[in-house]
C-alpha cells in the first residue's frame, strides 16, 4: 500500500541531517503549519501543557498566502501540525485540499489518534493526505492513560485500525506511520506494543524522549529510560538543522526556527507583515544560524534546548513571546 514517494520516518529525519550551513541557505523544500497550538492529551513528555501562549486557530487567509508563497518558492512538503493537535481543527480538510491543489505532493500529519475518528479520517483522506503518523506512546491501556492523561487507548487503537482499512477500501495511496516515545514509564512494553499495531502501519518508529526546545528538563530525571541496554542519547547536535532546511509557521501566521516553539520564542518574522522569502532572509533569521554555526547560543531558548539547561533566556523578537509568568519553575524560560 506504500506510495513510492514515502520514505520512513527515520529516513526523513536522517534527510534533514543534511542540510547548507550557511546563513542564506536555499529556500526548504518542508514546511510545518502550526493549524492550531491546541491539544487534547497532556502527555507527561510534552510542553504543550506548559504552554502560556494564548490558544488559537489559523486563518485561511493566512494559510493560503503561506502556501502559494511556499509553492512559488520551491517547497513541495507540507505538515499541518507542530505544537497542537490537528484533528481539533475543523478547517483541516480544507487545509488538505489547499495545499493539494496548488501542488504540494506531500502532505502529511502527526496525531494523537483520539479524533482521527472513521468519518474525520475519511475526509482527510478524500481531501488529498499522503502520510498519517499516529503517536500512541504506550503497549497497555494502563501506562497510555499514565502518560497522555486520558483513559483512550482502545479508541485510539480502533481509529489506527479504520484507516488501516479504509484506505484499502478506496485503493488510497496514503501511508500509515506509528510513532512512540520512549520513556521510562513505557520502555518494557515496546516489544508488546510493535506486535500490536504492525498490522495496520507501514511504518512503526520508536524514538527517544527529548526535552522539548529546553522546556520539560525534568523529563532527564523522571523519564529517561533505565535500560543500560539501550544506547539512549538525550541532548541535541548543533548547528540543528531546523534552521537551515526547514519552515515552521505557527497558526497565528508567524515564522519560528523551531517545530517546538511553544512560547513563540524563536520567532524571526511575520508574515502579516512580510513575504516569506524575506522572512526566510531576515536579519533574525541569520542571526539565530550564525549562533547556532559559531555555538555562541547562551541567552537564546536553542541553548536550553542543545545542552539540556534551564538557563533565564530572551525572545528573540520580544513583541511576540508568550508571558512566562504562569510556567512551571521546572520549566520556566
Amino acid at each position: 500500500m506504500r506510495s513510492c514517494k514515502a520514505k520512513t520516518i527515520h529516513e526523513r529525519l536522517t534527510g534533514f541531517d543534511k542540510f547548507s550551513r550557511s546563513l542564506e541557505p536555499p529556500f526548504p523544500k518542508d514546511m510545518l503549519i502550526e493549524l492550531t497550538n491546541a491539544c487534547n492529551n497532556k502527555c507527561l513528555f510534552c510542553a504543550n501543557r506548559k504552554m502560556t501562549r494564548k490558544t488559537g486557530h489559523i486563518r485561511i487567509g493566512i494559510l493560503d498566502k503561506v502556501l502559494s508563497q511556499a509553492y512559488a518558492l520551491g517547497c513541495r512538503n507540507v505538515g499541518f501540525y507542530t505544537t497542537g493537535e490537528p484533528f481539533i481543527s475543523s478547517k483541516l480538510p480544507q487545509c488538505i485540499s489547499m495545499a493539494k491543489k496548488k501542488g504540494f505532493t506531500y502532505i502529511y500529519l502527526t496525531t494523537n489518534g483520539v479524533l482521527a475518528t472513521p468519518s474525520r479520517v475519511r475526509e482527510v483522506i478524500e481531501a488529498g493526505l499522503d502520510s498519517l503518523k499516529f503517536s500512541i506512546n504506550a503497549g497497555t491501556r494502563k501506562t497510555y492513560k499514565e502518560i497522555h492523561g486520558r483513559d483512550d487507548f482502545d479508541k485510539v487503537i480502533a481509529n489506527l485500525k479504520y484507516a488501516s482499512e479504509y484506505r484499502k477500501k478506496v485503493s488510497s495511496p496514503l501511508t500509515i506511520h506509528v510513532s512512540y516515545v520512549i520513556t521510562r514509564k513505557n520502555e518494557r512494553e515496546q516489544n508488546r506494543f510493535r506486535e500490536l499495531v504492525t498490522p495496520f502501519a507501514d511504518d512503526v518508529f520508536f524514538l527517544n524522549v527529548s526535552n522539548q526546545g529546553g522546556m520539560m528538563p525534568e523529563i532527564k530525571k523522571d523519564l529517561v529510560p533505565e535500560n543500560p541496554n539501550r544506547k539512549f542519547t538525550y541532548s541535541k547536535k548543533v548547528p540543528c538543522s531546523m534552521v537551515f532546511n526547514r519552515l515552521h509557521i505557527t497558526h497565528e501566521g508567524y515564522v519560528s526556527a523551531c517545530c517546538v516553539d511553544f512560547q513563540n520564542y524563536l520567532i524571526v518574522a511575520d508574515l502579516n507583515k512580510v513575504d516569506l522569502w524575506k522572512a526566510w532572509r531576515s536579519r533574525v533569521f541569520k542571526k539565530i544560524r550564525r549562533l547556532h554555526l559559531e555555538n555562541m547560543l547562551q541567552g537564546t531558548q536553542c541553548y536550553n534546548c542543545v545542552y539540556d539547561k534551564q538557563d533565564t533566556v530572551k525572545p528573540l523578537l520580544p513583541e511576540y513571546a508568550a508571558a512566562p509568568d504562569n510556567m512551571s519553575k521546572k520549566g520556566r524560560m
